[in-house]
Protein backbone atom coordinates (compact mmCIF):
# COMPACT_ATOMS: atom_id res chain seq x y z
CA UNK A 1 0.00 0.00 0.00
CA UNK A 2 1.42 3.52 -1.15
CA UNK A 3 1.12 5.93 1.87
CA UNK A 4 -0.25 9.20 0.95
CA UNK A 5 1.90 12.30 0.93
CA UNK A 6 0.55 15.33 1.98
CA UNK A 7 2.20 19.12 0.53
CA UNK A 8 3.21 21.61 2.60
CA UNK A 9 0.32 23.78 2.00
CA UNK A 10 -2.19 20.87 3.09
CA UNK A 11 -0.26 20.55 6.70
CA UNK A 12 -1.12 24.72 7.07
CA UNK A 13 -4.82 24.51 6.04
CA UNK A 14 -4.90 21.01 8.47
CA UNK A 15 -3.39 22.79 11.19
CA UNK A 16 -5.61 26.21 10.27
CA UNK A 17 -9.09 24.26 10.30
CA UNK A 18 -7.79 22.64 13.50
CA UNK A 19 -6.74 25.86 14.83
CA UNK A 20 -10.42 27.45 14.01
CA UNK A 21 -12.01 24.27 15.70
CA UNK A 22 -10.56 24.84 18.77
CA UNK A 23 -10.61 28.54 19.21
CA UNK A 24 -13.55 29.22 17.65
CA UNK A 25 -16.23 26.80 17.33
CA UNK A 26 -15.23 24.86 20.68
CA UNK A 27 -15.64 28.09 22.88
CA UNK A 28 -17.98 28.62 24.87
CA UNK A 29 -20.78 31.29 22.69
CA UNK A 30 -20.50 33.81 25.02
CA UNK A 31 -16.78 33.93 24.85
CA UNK A 32 -17.01 33.99 20.77
CA UNK A 33 -19.88 36.53 20.82
CA UNK A 34 -18.40 38.78 22.91
CA UNK A 35 -14.83 38.67 20.94
CA UNK A 36 -17.06 39.05 17.90
CA UNK A 37 -18.41 42.42 19.77
CA UNK A 38 -15.20 43.83 20.56
CA UNK A 39 -14.23 43.29 16.92
CA UNK A 40 -16.95 45.35 15.70
CA UNK A 41 -16.73 47.96 18.12
CA UNK A 42 -13.48 48.70 17.65
CA UNK A 43 -13.76 49.81 14.09
CA UNK A 44 -16.09 52.31 14.66
CA UNK A 45 -13.16 54.34 16.72
CA UNK A 46 -10.22 55.80 14.72
CA UNK A 47 -7.01 53.41 15.43
CA UNK A 48 -5.06 54.01 12.59
CA UNK A 49 -5.25 50.84 10.80
CA UNK A 50 -4.35 48.33 14.18
CA UNK A 51 -7.89 47.82 15.61
CA UNK A 52 -7.37 43.93 15.29
CA UNK A 53 -4.43 44.59 17.73
CA UNK A 54 -7.07 46.41 19.99
CA UNK A 55 -9.61 44.13 19.50
CA UNK A 56 -7.04 41.21 20.56
CA UNK A 57 -6.18 42.67 23.54
CA UNK A 58 -9.49 43.24 24.47
CA UNK A 59 -10.08 40.06 24.33
CA UNK A 60 -7.75 39.13 26.42
CA UNK A 61 -8.54 41.41 28.92
CA UNK A 62 -12.02 40.37 29.55
CA UNK A 63 -10.98 36.49 29.00
CA UNK A 64 -13.20 36.96 25.38
CA UNK A 65 -12.37 34.55 22.54
CA UNK A 66 -9.00 36.47 20.93
CA UNK A 67 -9.78 34.60 17.72
CA UNK A 68 -12.88 35.84 17.13
CA UNK A 69 -12.26 39.38 18.30
CA UNK A 70 -9.03 39.62 16.04
CA UNK A 71 -10.88 38.04 12.76
CA UNK A 72 -14.44 40.12 13.39
CA UNK A 73 -12.06 43.37 13.54
CA UNK A 74 -10.08 42.49 10.50
CA UNK A 75 -13.63 40.65 8.44
CA UNK A 76 -15.17 44.03 8.99
CA UNK A 77 -12.52 46.40 8.44
CA UNK A 78 -13.52 47.01 4.76
CA UNK A 79 -16.68 48.51 6.50
CA UNK A 80 -14.86 51.34 8.18
CA UNK A 81 -15.39 54.33 5.75
CA UNK A 82 -19.40 53.71 6.35
CA UNK A 83 -18.88 53.11 10.11
CA UNK A 84 -17.23 56.41 10.12
CA UNK A 85 -20.30 58.31 7.86
CA UNK A 86 -22.56 56.48 10.64
CA UNK A 87 -20.26 58.01 13.41
CA UNK A 88 -20.72 61.52 12.06
CA UNK A 89 -24.39 61.21 11.31
CA UNK A 90 -25.37 59.63 14.54
CA UNK A 91 -23.15 62.23 16.94
CA UNK A 92 -24.25 64.89 14.59
CA UNK A 93 -28.03 63.68 15.35
CA UNK A 94 -27.13 64.19 19.13
CA UNK A 95 -24.85 67.23 19.00
CA UNK A 96 -27.21 69.70 15.86
CA UNK A 97 -29.85 70.32 18.58
CA UNK A 98 -27.03 71.54 20.74
CA UNK A 99 -24.82 74.11 18.49
CA UNK A 100 -28.08 75.54 16.97
CA UNK A 101 -27.55 74.34 13.45
CA UNK A 102 -30.91 74.24 11.49
CA UNK A 103 -30.20 70.47 10.07
CA UNK A 104 -28.11 67.91 10.10
CA UNK A 105 -27.08 68.16 6.48
CA UNK A 106 -25.95 71.06 6.97
CA UNK A 107 -24.06 70.08 9.91
CA UNK A 108 -22.62 67.08 8.17
CA UNK A 109 -21.70 69.07 5.43
CA UNK A 110 -19.81 71.93 7.52
CA UNK A 111 -17.87 68.92 9.18
CA UNK A 112 -16.53 67.74 5.79
CA UNK A 113 -15.46 70.74 4.21
CA UNK A 114 -13.34 71.37 7.65
CA UNK A 115 -11.41 68.33 6.71
CA UNK A 116 -11.30 68.90 3.26
CA UNK A 117 -10.07 73.05 3.40
CA UNK A 118 -6.94 74.46 1.52
CA UNK A 119 -4.22 75.52 3.40
CA UNK A 120 -0.94 75.00 4.99
CA UNK A 121 0.44 72.05 7.23
CA UNK A 122 -0.86 73.36 10.20
CA UNK A 123 -4.25 73.92 9.04
CA UNK A 124 -4.82 71.14 7.92
CA UNK A 125 -3.80 69.07 10.90
CA UNK A 126 -6.32 71.24 12.69
CA UNK A 127 -9.29 70.77 10.72
CA UNK A 128 -8.57 66.92 10.72
CA UNK A 129 -8.17 67.18 14.69
CA UNK A 130 -11.70 69.21 14.26
CA UNK A 131 -13.16 66.81 11.88
CA UNK A 132 -12.51 63.85 14.46
CA UNK A 133 -13.82 66.04 17.16
CA UNK A 134 -16.64 65.91 19.79
CA UNK A 135 -19.13 65.15 16.72
CA UNK A 136 -17.14 62.18 15.53
CA UNK A 137 -16.10 60.52 18.71
CA UNK A 138 -19.32 61.16 20.38
CA UNK A 139 -20.95 58.81 17.29
CA UNK A 140 -18.30 56.05 17.49
CA UNK A 141 -18.65 55.81 21.39
CA UNK A 142 -22.46 54.99 20.69
CA UNK A 143 -21.99 53.49 17.82
CA UNK A 144 -19.38 51.22 18.65
CA UNK A 145 -22.00 50.31 22.24
CA UNK A 146 -24.60 49.69 20.30
CA UNK A 147 -23.05 47.44 17.97
CA UNK A 148 -21.38 46.00 19.60
CA UNK A 149 -24.00 44.94 22.06
CA UNK A 150 -26.18 43.77 18.86
CA UNK A 151 -23.66 41.96 17.32
CA UNK A 152 -23.34 39.93 20.61
CA UNK A 153 -26.67 38.49 21.08
CA UNK A 154 -26.71 38.25 17.03
CA UNK A 155 -23.20 35.50 17.15
CA UNK A 156 -24.84 34.23 20.64
CA UNK A 157 -28.31 33.59 19.00
CA UNK A 158 -26.62 32.07 16.12
CA UNK A 159 -24.44 30.00 18.07
CA UNK A 160 -26.85 28.57 20.11
CA UNK A 161 -29.13 27.72 17.26
CA UNK A 162 -26.17 25.90 16.18
CA UNK A 163 -25.82 23.93 19.23
CA UNK A 164 -29.37 22.52 19.52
Amino acid sequence: MTKKRFSRGDNIKKRFHDTIEKQIIKDKPYKVALGCAFGIGINFIPTLGIGFIFAFLLAVLFRANRASATVTSLMTGPLIPLMYTLNLVIGGLILTPVTGKENLLEFIIHQYSIMLKLGNVNDKIFSFLEFFGSTFLLGAAVNATIFGIAFYFFVTFILNKKIR
